[in-house]
């Protein structure tokens, strides 16, 4: 009777053991498994921050690039140096002024827009107080855009020589000597649009350059 009672205590016992080992068992696989399935979650989102870093720089890199990059521009008139000045792309009217001295006491500070962007070959010219500018690249009306000039005070492009050539806007020696060739070889310009003929004028510089432009 005593052996009968211990064996079937013992089975009670393998069998209560035999369960909680398989609880055990399923809690650790459940375990597992969520685990498993974090980790690889964990891996997924840092492969897209990583791919979004990348994509962020490749973005940033043209507008980094544009903005290191070195223009040339003439600036003339009434300032203390002037010259050719090597100057980077994201500056202004201003930066280019201060890189030439400053301006002179004469200088008309008011028919300039400090605040412009500066482009390649661009020519900057100051005017005196009490003279009329003609064809400043860097002055501006109210409204904005470029201020159309008198006729007496525009480049007449058929007898303009290589100096006064460069008070168009954004012409600088280069491009004068482009034009004035053009015209000896093809004869005088019978359209303003003509220009666009010439070796380095595109059609946003030759709309920059009409209202400073005459023909007779």
């Amino acid at each position: 009777m005593t052996y009968e009672v211990q064996g079937k205590t013992r089975s009670k016992l393998a069998a209560i053991c035999i369960t909680v080992l398989l609880l055990a068992g399923t809690v650790w696989y459940f375990a597992h498994q969520h685990n498993v399935q974090n980790k690889a979650e964990m891996r997924q989102a840092e492969a897209l921050f990583a791919n979004a870093d990348q994509e962020k720089k490749k973005n940033d890199a043209p507008a980094e690039d544009a903005a290191s990059e070195t223009l040339v521009v003439d600036i003339k008139g009434a300032v203390k140096k002037p010259g050719i000045y090597q100057i980077a792309a994201s500056e202004r009217v201003i930066d280019g002024i201060e890189r030439a001295g400053g301006f002179t006491n004469k200088a008309d500070r008011d028919k300039i827009n400090l605040a412009q962007k500066v482009s390649d070959e661009m020519v900057i010219y100051v005017p005196e107080k009490g003279a009329q500018a003609l064809a400043p690249s860097a002055q501006e009306s109210d409204a904005g855009g470029l201020e159309s000039q008198p006729a007496q005070s525009k480049v007449n492009i058929n007898s303009a020589d290589e100096q006064e050539m460069q008070k168009l806007p954004g012409v600088g020696p280069a491009k004068a000597k482009a034009i004035i060739q053009y015209r000896t070889e093809h004869g005088s310009f019978k359209s303003m649009d003509d220009l666009a003929a010439v070796s380095g004028i595109g059609e946003k510089s030759l709309e920059q350059m009409k209202p400073f432009m005459a023909l007779y």
